[in-house]
């Protein structure tokens, strides 16, 4: 009995320098100690799986653990999992055991001989509902702690794109302005067969440029960086730039651009080239999986409260039971078999609209017997946005009073 008072006692401390429980008392700490074990893992010994149900959790006394996550770009490639953070000494794994719905969200795995406590999942979770004061405070420490390291994992993963970006930028710039330049006839004639590949080429760089411009943006897509950058900007002009993004794409396919504009433009408040980026992802989307041969619709028009700018094309459409998931970060559908692109586009298309506080839907087109003939991606931009300088003035009148 004494050598287990005193097994307790030493668990007991062990508890009250971890993360977590460290705001507890002695009294708590000593009742938690009760349904805790040690356990040794040793190098490359897996411990937690993600998805799994999550029903103890670990700290760390001795060694380091590594939290995996399983890292999947489209549906159709082959899923790594990618080492997000590493668990030392007094650090805590396994937070999904005191968080519904209790399934791991990552994987762990010992990266040296390490010791941990193992504290009995259910149990623990027990004893927190039936002590709130003492549940309160360890979901505090909790929740201060996932923010830290999301915080942490956010800025390294923004960090190591923007490296990236820039090491690869570059040389493709220089690759893409060689191929123009011959492409042109600046070098010299070409023969038809010559001219066509190299207009094949200058399509392949520029959508690695748009792949790689797309994970940067994914990661510093955050709703005040865009909003930053509101202006006064004329939409006529972003939306002939963006067509002029989309025409080497759209002649390879021998597709016609057909542009239906309002009567006049208006000036708009927004982020001027981010409002570019949508439509040229809207029509680099609609001429890839468009027809060879058909026409893509560019078409705009004023309503009292908005601007609204649709892309049509004669595609195969999206499954229906698809439609609610096409927004969503890497989602690329069932019947995009071979099609290049990492499924960004739409997600950052939409998350640029929700920063303007406008919308972006999408809707099969259908022929009078039910079949799809296409898909029509409708844009609302709000009229009534301020810039950042107005914003400011507005909020001094308030704060004046």
């Amino acid at each position: 009995m004494e050598k287990i008072v005193e097994t307790r006692a030493i668990i007991a401390e062990c508890l009250k320098r971890a993360e977590v429980f460290k705001t507890l008392g002695k009294s708590h700490l000593l009742k938690i100690a009760a349904f805790c074990s040690e356990e040794t893992y040793q190098d490359g010994q897996g411990i937690f799986v993600e998805g799994k149900p999550a029903d103890t959790m670990l700290v760390v006394e001795r060694g380091k653990l590594a939290i995996e996550k399983k890292i999947q770009v489209g549906r159709r490639s082959t899923s790594r999992n990618a080492t997000i953070a590493y668990v030392g000494p007094d650090q805590v794994a396994g937070f999904s055991t005191i968080a519904s719905p209790h399934v791991h969200t990552a994987s762990v795995i010992a990266i040296e001989p390490t010791r941990v406590l193992i504290i009995d999942g259910l149990k623990l979770r027990d004893y927190l509902a039936s002590h709130p004061k003492a549940g309160y405070q360890a979901l505090s420490a909790l929740l201060a702690l996932v923010r830290g390291r999301y915080r942490s994992a956010t800025n390294t993963l923004t960090y190591f794109l923007s490296i990236v970006s820039h090491e690869l930028r570059a040389p493709l710039a220089a690759i893409e302005n060689y191929l123009r330049t011959m492409h042109g006839g600046f070098v010299g004639d070409l023969t038809p067969k010559q001219e066509r590949m190299m207009k094949r080429s200058i399509l392949r760089v520029t959508d690695l440029s748009a792949l790689i411009s797309d994970v940067v943006d994914l990661a510093r897509m955050r709703p005040e960086q865009i909003q930053a950058d509101f202006e006064w900007f004329d939409p006529a002009e972003v939306g002939r730039e963006s067509i002029d993004d989309a025409r080497l794409a759209a002649s390879e396919k021998d597709i016609n651009i057909n542009v239906v504009p309002p009567d006049e433009f208006e000036p708009l408040v927004g982020a001027r080239r981010r409002m570019r980026q949508v439509f040229t992802n809207l029509l680099h989307n609609a001429i890839k999986f468009a027809p060879s041969n058909s026409v893509v619709t560019f078409r705009a028009w004023y309503e009292p409260e908005e601007l609204i700018f649709e892309v049509e094309d004669q595609g195969p459409g999206i499954p229906p039971d698809e439609l609610p998931h096409i927004f969503k970060d890497f989602y690329r559908g069932t019947n995009v078999k071979g099609s290049a692109g990492a499924g960004l586009g739409l997600s950052i298309a939409k998350k640029i609209m929700d920063a303007h506080q406008g919308n972006i839907v999408v809707k099969n087109i259908r022929e009078e017997n039910g079949d799809i003939k296409g898909t029509r991606f409708t844009v609302h931009i709000p009229r009534d946005l301020k810039t950042p300088e107005a914003r400011r003035r507005e909020w001094e009148r308030e704060e004046k009073g």
